[in-house]
C-alpha cells in the first residue's frame, strides 16, 4: 500500500467507525434490557472494550503526527533530530500506550463474546468444559501479549530507549514478535468463533435460523481476516499509513462486531414487532409505577423484601434472553396473564 493516507484522512475514518461501534453499542444496550429486563456481565465486557476503544481512537489522534515524523524520518525527508530528543521518548510511550490498549480492546471483546456464550449454553456439561478450557487460553494469551510488548526493546528498562529499539537485532526481534502477535489473535479468534457453532446445530431451530446464527457469529473471522492484512503489511512495506488504517480497522470493526449479535431480533417483522411492543409495554409499566397511588411505598417494599426475588428476577431474564434462540417462546406469558393488556409478540423463531 503507498502512503497516500493522510493524517487527516487517518483520523476521520477512525473517528467515524468509532461513532458507529458508538452508536451500535447503545442498540444493543438497549435491546439487551428491552429484551431481558436487566443486563448481564457481557454488557459490562462490551462496555469495558467500547471505553477502551475511545481512549485508543484518542491515543492514536496523539500519536498520528509523531509516527509520521518517523516515517519521514526512516525516508531520509527529514534531518533526524539527535537521540536525546524528547521527541523519540514521547513517541516510544504514545507506541507502547496504543500497543497495551489494542490487545485489551481485542481481549475484551473476546471476553464479551465468551460470557455471551455461557449465558446461552450453560445448561450444556460438555459446553461448559470447552469453555472454560477456552477462557484459560484466552486469558493466558491475553497476558503473553501484555509481557511481550513491555520487554519489547529488551528489558522494561529500555522501553523508551530509541537506539536500542531501532537496532538492526531489536528490529529483526520485533518482526517475530509481529508473527507471534498474529497467530496468537487469529487462533484465539477462531477458537472464540468455533465454541459456539457446536450448539448452534443442536438448538430447535430452522435451518434458515441456525444459518443466519452461524452468519452473525462468524463475523469474527472478519477481525481475524484484518489482523492478518495488518501484520503483512507491516512486515511487507511498514508505510505508515497502511498499518495505521488496518489498526484502526481491526479495533473498530472488533467492537462493532460484538455488537451484532443482540440485533438478531430485528431481522425479521415479528421480531422487530415484538421489541417495540416490549418497549412500549416497559414505558406504559414505568409510567403507571411512578403515577399510581403508593408507588413509592411499593418500590420500597420491593426492594427490601427478602424473599431471593432480585435472584429469582435475574434467572428469568436470563432464562428470557436464552429462551429467544429457542422453540420455548413462554418467556413473557405469565406477565401477559396477570395483565388486561394483549400479550407482546414473541420474538421469532
Amino acid at each position: 500500500m503507498n502512503n497516500t493516507v493522510s493524517v487527516e484522512g487517518l483520523n476521520a475514518l477512525l473517528w467515524t467507525l468509532t461513532s458507529v461501534a458508538i452508536i451500535l453499542s447503545v442498540g444493543r444496550f438497549t435491546i439487551r434490557y428491552a429484551t431481558a429486563g436487566r443486563f448481564h456481565l457481557d454488557d459490562a465486557s462490551h462496555l469495558l472494550s467500547l471505553l477502551l476503544l475511545i481512549g485508543l481512537a484518542a491515543a492514536y489522534t496523539t500519536g498520528f503526527p509523531y509516527s509520521v515524523r518517523i516515517a519521514r524520518i526512516n525516508r531520509k525527508e527529514e534531518v533526524p533530530p539527535p537521540l536525546t530528543d524528547p521527541f523519540y521518548r514521547k513517541y516510544l510511550q504514545l507506541r507502547l500506550v496504543v500497543t497495551l490498549l489494542v490487545f485489551m480492546v481485542l481481549w475484551s471483546v473476546k471476553a464479551t463474546f465468551l460470557i455471551f456464550y455461557r449465558l446461552l449454553f450453560d445448561v450444556s456439561r460438555t459446553f461448559i468444559r470447552m469453555w472454560w478450557a477456552a477462557v484459560a487460553l484466552v486469558f493466558a494469551t491475553f497476558w503473553v501479549c501484555i509481557g511481550s510488548t513491555l520487554t519489547l526493546c529488551g528489558s522494561a528498562s529500555d522501553l523508551y530507549d530509541f537506539k536500542k529499539c531501532s537496532s538492526p537485532e531489536k528490529l529483526h526481534d520485533i518482526r517475530a514478535t509481529y508473527k507471534y502477535w498474529c497467530a496468537l489473535n487469529v487462533g484465539t479468534d477462531l477458537i472464540v468463533l468455533i465454541l459456539p457453532l457446536f450448539m448452534i446445530y443442536g438448538l430447535q431451530l430452522r435451518t434458515s435460523q441456525k444459518l443466519v446464527l452461524t452468519l452473525i457469529f462468524s463475523l469474527g473471522l472478519l477481525v481475524a481476516i484484518v489482523d492478518i492484512l495488518r501484520t503483512v503489511e507491516s512486515l511487507q512495506s511498514g508505510t505508515f499509513s497502511g498499518v495505521a488504517l488496518w489498526s484502526s480497522l481491526e479495533v473498530t470493526i472488533a467492537v462493532i462486531v460484538a455488537s451484532l449479535p443482540l440485533y438478531r431480533v430485528l431481522i425479521t417483522r415479528k421480531g422487530r414487532r415484538s421489541l417495540l411492543s416490549r418497549l412500549s409495554m416497559e414505558r406504559y409499566k414505568n409510567m403507571d409505577d411512578n403515577n399510581s397511588p403508593g408507588a413509592t411505598e411499593r418500590k420500597f417494599l420491593d426492594t427490601h423484601h427478602d424473599d431471593g426475588s432480585e435472584r429469582g428476577k435475574g434467572r428469568r431474564a436470563v432464562g428470557t434472553f436464552r429462551n429467544d434462540l429457542e422453540t420455548q417462546d413462554s418467556a413473557f406469558s405469565e406477565d401477559a396473564r396477570r395483565t388486561d393488556h394483549v400479550p407482546l409478540a414473541h420474538l421469532p423463531r
